[in-house]
């Protein structure tokens, strides 16, 4: 009986490994939440405490393995509550390095998931340079759009734009960008 069964893991394993390799890596992309009127280094506001709160609700069961921001106090803040949750620090690679962290992004290990806050002129770019797929431009209220972008083994990716947390101004008021 033991034999059959070591047999039976000796056959399996490949399978098991082939699996594990081809897995996807998933990123989820997000603009910092609602921030503040300082300059040049705003933190959140109340709003966007709420949001980053809602975030680490809807992300904290998504099997999250990495976490990337900018060195700004709003990405760090948006992605504060659901580091603290999962008990992860996070990758902080200056707004300006955009290449550097594709390139992080892409050598993530295969069945990978991160999450990304930038800004709302970034997003839009790191989603296409990762996955070769375009999104629209966020402006400057949206808040509430969350990318998800799917590489498969083959490098090839998909994105799927959705909305988390609460309505942004602009959304409730019916003038934002899909």
């Amino acid at each position: 009986m033991r034999r059959s069964l070591f047999a039976a893991f000796l056959l399996c394993a490949p399978i098991v490994a082939a699996s594990a390799q081809s897995a996807p890596v998933t990123i989820f992309v997000v603009r910092h939440a609602e921030k503040g009127p300082e300059n040049p280094d705003p933190a959140l506001t109340a709003a966007g405490e709420r949001r980053a709160g809602a975030l680490a609700r809807t992300l904290t069961g998504a099997g999250v393995t990495a976490l990337f921001a900018t060195e700004f106090k709003r990405t760090q803040g948006t992605i504060a509550p659901l580091a603290a949750a999962l008990q992860l620090t996070p990758t902080i690679i200056p707004a300006r390095e955009t290449d550097r962290l594709v390139a992080a992004l892409k050598a993530l290990p295969a069945g990978s998931r991160a999450v990304v806050a930038s800004h709302s002129n970034l997003v839009h770019l790191i989603v296409e340079r990762v996955s070769g797929v375009k999104v629209p431009e966020l402006t400057d209220a949206d808040y509430d759009r969350l990318v998800v972008v799917t590489l498969g083994a083959d490098g090839r990716g998909q994105a799927v734009v959705l909305r988390y947390g609460e309505a942004s101004e602009a959304a409730a008021a019916g003038m934002a960008k899909p």
